[in-house]
């Protein structure tokens, strides 16, 4: 993994106010999923559930934002 990412540096990050925009904290946590993908096979446990936690993120994601554009 050439881009390490966690859920710890991202609360980190957010702790310290390091974050300049959503989209740079969006950024991260996707990165924790392609970080996922690559190091998990493909039907493994553990990337199924990335896939399963990115897919509630997306849905959770779209309604936050969606609430914000109002």
């Amino acid at each position: 993994i050439k881009n390490p990412m966690d859920l710890f540096t991202i609360i980190s990050k957010l702790k310290n106010n390091q974050y300049a925009s959503i989209e740079e904290f969006e950024n991260d946590i996707r990165l924790i999923f392609r970080n996922c993908y690559i190091y998990n096979d493909i039907g493994s446990e553990m990337h199924i559930l990335g896939e399963e936690l990115e897919s509630t993120f997306n849905k959770i994601w779209t309604e936050k934002i969606g609430i914000q554009v109002k």
